[in-house]
């Protein structure tokens, strides 16, 4: 599992700083929490009441109807706007300040009666160690494992969207998907085939995919799925929001991500759940996290209502020492995946693997024409 954040690069590893103010830089409300934000003697970098540290890249997420939309053209210190989702009556828009004039729009943006404002951000925090222990009761809890189905009608392609850290087009896992649409969400723009990321998770989580959809076709000839791959190595808000919101665009059938979130912001987890419930798709597939503890701490992911969170299975059937566990885990799958080939071998483990292996499989589901109350799989959320 892969803790990328675009705020590591400016920050040595260690403890939180303390904060140096008793009054809070700004407030802003994320369902029904406040989260405080304190200055620290790092640049852009906030303690929190919550526990973690936040980074914030001087923009405003913003969530808006059109009558609200068209107050935010009469503020003076706005430079920009730019919409990153639109559903229902409602839109989400990141705000660029004019230079020096965050805090001021920020204020300004929070008068506003009914708008939702938080902060752009991403979370800063340590790689956490992996554990390598589970606890007696925790092997004891039901386990709901993935289980294999073969169809008799042939496929037609579903549709994919991977969102990760990178991807190399030009590698092989990609030739049995048609790429429908490779986009970097940081960068905004489109990603050709001649990009080399140097990232390789993506290109893992393709593979692993692309496997299961040929390991379980009669026909080889019909293996396949359309592609959209979603470039999104930051973890900002703004540029998870639009990933997801692209691929809601896309009429994608099942995203899957194995970012592992320690917060989820409102606004995230409105687009989510308005692509399972209003666009179309038919499972947000994350991995649990691999911090052998509690899935509902360990990814927020996991909370969203509707979203399918895999753990990971040992090679003997039983919980991997490492997956994270608990009520909001939805299924259990294996956790490595191991191929040998002429000049080739290609191993994944972890449980975004088993997350990958359960979208190869739903994917192959929804191409045999199953809808997903067909398959019968109950999300716990």
């Amino acid at each position: 599992m892969k803790f990328i954040f675009c705020v590591m690069v400016f920050l040595s590893i260690g403890a939180a700083a303390k904060s140096g103010s008793k009054a809070p830089y700004i407030n802003f409300k994320n369902h029904n929490e406040t989260v405080q934000l304190y200055s620290t003697n790092q640049k852009n970098i906030y303690n929190s009441n919550i526990g973690l540290q936040f980074y914030l890249n001087g923009k405003v997420l913003v969530k808006v109807n059109n009558e609200q939309k068209k107050q935010l053209e009469q503020i003076e210190t706005i430079s920009s706007l730019q919409v990153l989702a639109n559903y229902q009556h409602n839109e989400i828009v990141l705000v660029s300040p004019v230079k020096d004039e965050f805090l001021s729009t920020y204020v300004s943006l929070s008068r506003l009666n009914g708008v939702i404002v938080q902060p752009d951000f991403a979370i800063v925090r340590p790689a956490q160690i992996q554990m390598h222990r589970v606890d007696s009761h925790v092997n004891s809890q039901p386990i709901q494992r993935l289980q294999s189905y073969q169809c008799s009608s042939s496929m037609k392609p579903s549709r994919i969207a991977i969102i990760d850290d990178g991807f190399n087009l030009s590698e092989s896992a990609f030739s049995l998907f048609n790429v429908l649409l490779a986009y970097d969400a940081d960068s905004q723009n489109i990603i050709s085939a001649k990009t080399k990321s140097r990232a390789t998770h993506g290109n893992m989580i393709a593979r692993v995919i692309a496997h299961q959809l040929q390991f379980k076709a009669q026909n080889k000839a019909e293996v396949g799925a359309e592609l959209v791959a979603i470039q999104q190595a930051s973890t900002l808000n703004s540029a998870m929001i639009l990933a997801f919101s692209i691929s809601l665009k896309m009429q994608v059938d099942i995203i899957n991500s194995s970012w592992t979130l320690p917060f989820v912001s409102q606004l995230l987890s409105e687009v989510i759940e308005q692509g399972l419930n209003h666009g179309g798709v038919a499972y947000v597939i994350v991995s649990a996290g691999n911090h052998g503890k509690d899935a509902c701490i360990g990814n927020k992911l996991s909370e969203v209502k509707g979203v399918t969170t895999v753990g990971a299975l040992s090679g003997d059937g039983t919980l991997a020492p490492y997956s994270n566990f608990g009520r909001c885990v939805d299924l259990y799958a294996p956790a490595t995946l191991s191929l040998k080939k002429k000049n080739e071998n290609f191993i994944a483990s972890g449980t975004s693997t088993a997350a990958a292996l359960v979208t190869g499989e739903f994917s192959y589901l929804l191409g045999c024409g199953l809808s997903s109350s067909e398959i019968g799989f109950n999300n716990k959320n």
